[in-house]
């Protein structure tokens, strides 16, 4: 066999035998991922040495290691036909058509080699993506363009179309029509939302997610209901209207599972029962970052990337989240700012006709009512973009933050794109937004960071010790409560000097204008300050970062001060009034002049309780 081997490569002394193909070639479209005869093309080699190329067979990436590139892998991986009918020759001896695995092997490890280093994450699956202007759409077995021209399928350093599940439609899909969007905008017009614009909203986020790639934000959508109120059947709904571009989860998903789910392909995550409290703050801080990592976009793919098996993979974040639970709390700070929050009632039915996309027996209707309004999408993409862009710096004229500009800017223009054939004019737009309650910037009805973190830090327990009677008495109380004793206790200096002391064992001063009678506080800058660490302790604030947040309080300062008889770098601010003079609905309240109730005397100054 080795003899027949080297005398395929170099004959009788003169020039190697070339394969010949022995049937005429095979006509496919350019825009075919994977092919009926099989094939291949390179897409480089990996960081171990070994060579990756694309199975046409198959439509995925394969690795091809130094010692697999022997006929049995390679009559697997890129096909019998092909092989046989490109890399045959001639036995000398026997006359006959064999295959050569030496001469397929050797022109893999030469092209890979030209094509450089391998980049995972330009590999796109099934999905949307922006190239240019251009819309390109892998449907999972060809990728064109939204006017239905052939996309070359060719591995370039820039891209790396892969087959896989089809996204749920394809060129032959037909469009919604304007009775399809109409039964689609009832149906969620069917459902008990708080806020009148609950439907368009509903409808929006499916159109905007359904379309995230050609969009530079994908903003989450948070659905809090009473029992009953059918968040499950809406959950569902979005589910069946986005098909093979969502995925449908219970409970409150790991990071993992979330990665696993998405994996390199550009789908939305729609979470039924999701309930925050019964999980570990730690997870969900990290499924959080997960959620606001998907919510910008980015060149390139794999914001995440895993070593699984000693091989580095790459994950996208969802395209979009869909969070329902019953009474949903208030999540972290960062994931409220980017999702557009919806509250759910129950609702008396009676009289009225169930709409047939919610009817559990015609579930394959809303499937197939969800690919005509994704297809009718793909055509509606220069809409849908320009109508965001024209959103968006309509909604920063008004005076809104770019933040809430980027979360809802895409479900207005989603919205728009599936009611509108063109760019509506400015005053449709405005009403829109007026509708959505967006036509003047609200004064901020939740706290701020800064805020949250002062709050913290008052409303912290410690040990205090006052004077009553002639005897010391200890106390538990707030830094707030302390704060305003000082305060009512402003005349009396030997009074005062006591509970400060116990204060700036905690690393905190407090300090009088003499001018403008204002109360300020000093707090110690430093993340290693033991006492304010101890202020801090179980909060967001434990591994410092207190400072940067009281910073940001109006008229906050950097400084120096003496705190416990040393001098330390600071944090000035102003106290507010809530924090100096409390306001008592209840007349049998105790007053702020009013001593600490007493307890057992003590002998350490500043302990702190949690």
């Amino acid at each position: 066999m080795q003899n027949n081997v080297l005398s395929v490569l170099f004959g009788n002394g003169a020039k190697a035998i070339k394969p010949e193909s022995t049937t005429a070639a095979v006509n496919y479209s350019i825009a075919e991922i994977s092919r009926r005869n099989g094939g291949f093309d390179v897409t480089g080699f990996n960081l171990d040495g070994s060579y990756q190329i694309l199975s046409r067979k198959t439509g995925q990436i394969v690795n091809l290691g130094a010692k697999q590139l022997d006929e049995a892998t390679l009559f697997a991986k890129l096909g019998v036909a092909y092989c046989q009918e490109h890399f045959s020759v001639t036995d000398p001896k026997t006359k006959k058509r064999v295959f050569s695995a030496d001469i397929l092997a050797d022109k893999i490890r030469h092209e890979c080699d030209a094509f450089g280093l391998a980049k995972p994450e330009t590999v796109r699956g099934p999905g949307l993506y922006l190239e240019g202007e251009r819309l390109v759409v892998n449907y999972g077995a060809a990728v064109y363009d939204q006017d239905g021209n052939a996309i070359d399928t060719t591995p370039s350093n820039s891209r790396i179309y892969v087959s896989g599940e089809s996204i749920g439609f394809d060129l032959d899909t037909p469009c919604a029509t304007a009775a399809d969007v109409h039964m689609l905008e009832s149906t969620f017009e069917s459902f008990g939302f708080e806020q009148s614009w609950g439907p368009k909203a509903s409808l929006g986020w499916c159109a905007s997610t359904a379309m995230g790639a050609v969009l530079p934000n994908c903003p989450a959508v948070i659905v809090s209901a009473e029992l009953g109120s059918g968040k499950t059947t809406w959950a569902k709904l979005q589910k069946a209207l986005l098909g093979s571009q969502a995925v449908l989860r219970d409970g409150v998903p790991t990071e993992p599972q979330v990665l696993h789910a998405i994996q390199d392909s550009s789908r939305a995550l729609v979470c039924d029962e999701f309930e925050p409290l019964k999980v570990s703050k730690s997870r969900m801080d990290k499924l959080a970052e997960v959620f606001n990592s998907g919510f910008t976009k980015s060149a390139g793919q794999g914001k995440f990337t895993r070593v699984i098996g000693g091989r580095l993979r790459y994950f996208n974040p969802p395209a979009g989240v869909a969070m329902c639970g019953i009474t949903l709390p208030e999540l972290d700070y960062a994931l409220e700012s980017r999702s557009v929050r919806l509250s759910l009632v129950p609702k008396t039915r009676a009289g009225h006709a169930k709409s047939p996309l919610l009817n559990n027996l015609n579930s394959e209707l809303a499937e197939r009512m969800g690919t005509r309004m994704r297809r009718l999408l793909v055509q509606r993409q220069q809409v849908l973009r320009a109508t965001r862009t024209t959103v968006h710096q309509m909604l920063q004229d008004i005076g809104h933050t770019d933040r809430l500009a980027d979360t809802y800017s895409p479900v207005l223009a989603g919205y728009i794109a599936l009611k509108h054939e063109t760019v509506p004019s400015h005053d449709v737009l405005a009403a829109l937004i007026a509708e959505f309650g967006l036509h003047a910037v609200k004064t901020e009805d939740k706290e701020s960071p800064s805020d949250a973190c002062l709050n913290v830090m008052l409303d912290r327990k410690f040990v205090l010790h006052v004077e009553k009677d002639g005897a010391k008495v200890k106390s538990h109380v707030r830094v707030r409560d302390a704060v305003r004793l000082l305060v009512a206790l402003k005349n009396d200096k030997a009074a005062r000097r006591l509970v400060e002391q116990q204060l700036e064992m905690l690393g905190v001063r407090t300090l009088m204008d003499d001018d403008s009678g204002a109360w300020k506080l000093a707090v110690a800058a430093s993340q290693h300050h033991i006492g304010v660490r101890q202020l801090f302790q179980g909060t967001a604030w434990a591994r410092g970062g207190w400072k940067d947040a009281l910073l940001r309080l109006k008229g906050a300062a950097k400084g120096q001060a003496r705190v416990a008889g040393v001098s330390i770098k600071v944090v000035f601010f102003e106290l507010p009034a809530s924090a100096i003079q409390a306001v008592y609905d209840d007349e049998d309240e105790q007053s702020v002049g009013a001593a600490p109730a007493p307890r057992e005397v003590g002998t350490v100054r500043g302990e702190w309780v949690r």
